[in-house]
């Protein structure tokens, strides 16, 4: 056998568990004599059962486009007054074992929702690209580890992706969906964030996923505006830019949702209200898409930008509606190949890059554009802002 079996445990098969068949019938068949001669190694054995749910029998990602997780499945009230977070941990936790499966979260409940992060390395061997190798891919900024497959965006393909093979794989089967119709709250009061968060849902280190829906994500910010410690309310983005393990002596306002270090990411139908801080922040990410997307905050709300992106690039922003108290997107250093366009704009501070450059440090952004944004009682435009 020239193959060696490289799909089938290891490159080892034992003859039960073999395609052919399971019998042990050796005078109906010859072929199957070969992988007698391979059975008596033990290990490849103990790991079989594991590996086909991982890699299925091809290789590929075991893939069911119809496996649904819902929150109330696993314990979720949906009461507005329950600490949900532990049905959300528990729903990924499930969802993360197949490829293509959905977390539900229905309406018409409403979900209180602790700090929580969703976490990449559950989901590694998931979201897995055949037949293409990743070059160029990573800039300055990025880290990634070797589990990370390719990003392969249908609407924005990130430049710098080169590929042995073309993808034949279809690219929404393989995703990871998250499908917000409910409403999901955070809490009313600083506690639960202890001191240096900086976000309330933070996803991570994650290829393929999508948030879609038509419910509401509620970040209660309020409570933070009043105890806002910016003092300079036009121009506080240093302030926002943060890594990943930042601390804080004060617990800052926190952004609703950031995603960190992620590709392939689709935010789409929901919308987002009311953030502490940022509404939807996008740090050392590619092949982000954002559209029919909502963003509702006063006009007065501080620092409350609509969409925050840091070395990010390969980023497509439309057809969405951004109301807010910063500005409506906010474009930092080490952003490349960012296309904005049919965006609503205002109240808010309008679109902007920087500000670039602080005590003469290099900042770099490139390929930004920005067309058809409709601009309504908006501080400024388009800017560029520098030190």
């Amino acid at each position: 056998n020239h193959h060696h079996n490289h799909h089938h445990n290891g490159g080892k098969s034992k003859p039960k568990s073999s395609s052919h068949k399971a019998p042990l019938s050796p005078k109906v068949k010859a072929p199957p004599a070969p992988p007698k001669v391979k059975a008596p190694v033990a290990p490849p054995v103990g790991k079989a059962p594991a590996a086909p749910p991982e890699n299925g029998s091809g290789g590929g990602p075991v893939t069911d486009s119809n496996a649904m997780y819902n929150v109330l499945d696993f314990g979720a009230k949906g009461d507005g007054s329950t600490d949900d977070t532990k049905a959300f941990e528990g729903a990924w936790a499930a969802a993360c074992k197949v490829t293509g499966s959905k977390i539900i979260v229905p309406s018409p409940y409403k979900f209180l929702l602790g700090p929580i992060t969703f976490s990449g390395p559950y989901c590694q061997r998931n979201i897995i690209f055949q037949d293409a190798t990743c070059r160029n891919l990573p800039n300055r900024g990025f880290k990634i580890k070797a589990h990370f497959g390719c990003p392969n965006s249908q609407i924005n393909r990130p430049k710098g992706l080169r590929t042995h093979h073309q993808f034949h794989i279809d690219h929404k089967l393989i995703k990871l969906v998250i499908n917000i119709d409910g409403t999901i709250i955070a809490p009313s009061s600083f506690k639960p964030y202890g001191s240096g968060l900086f976000q309330w849902i933070l996803f991570t280190k994650l290829v393929g996923l999508t948030i879609q829906g038509t419910g509401t994500v509620d970040g209660s910010g309020s409570i933070w505006w009043k105890e806002s410690r910016f003092s300079d309310p036009l121009d506080d983005e240093l302030k926002l830019i943060i890594p990943i393990n930042g601390t804080t002596e004060k617990s800052p306002s926190s952004s609703a949702i950031r995603f960190y270090g992620s590709f392939d990411v689709t935010v789409t139908g929901i919308t987002i209200q009311n953030s502490p801080q940022c509404h939807l922040k996008f740090d050392n990410c590619a092949g982000v898409s954002v559209y029919n997307f909502h963003v509702s905050s006063p006009g007065d709300s501080p620092n409350t930008d609509g969409i925050h992106l840091q070395n990010s690039k390969d980023v497509l922003i439309h057809t969405t509606d951004l109301s807010c108290g910063d500005d409506c997107v906010s474009i930092q250093t080490g952003c490349s190949n960012v296309y904005i366009h049919n965006v609503n704009c205002g109240p808010g501070h309008g679109i902007s890059i920087g500000s670039l450059g602080k005590d003469n440090t290099k900042a770099c952004v490139s390929n930004i554009t920005v067309r058809d944004v409709m601009m309504r009682n908006t501080m400024n435009g388009v800017r560029i802002k520098t030190w």
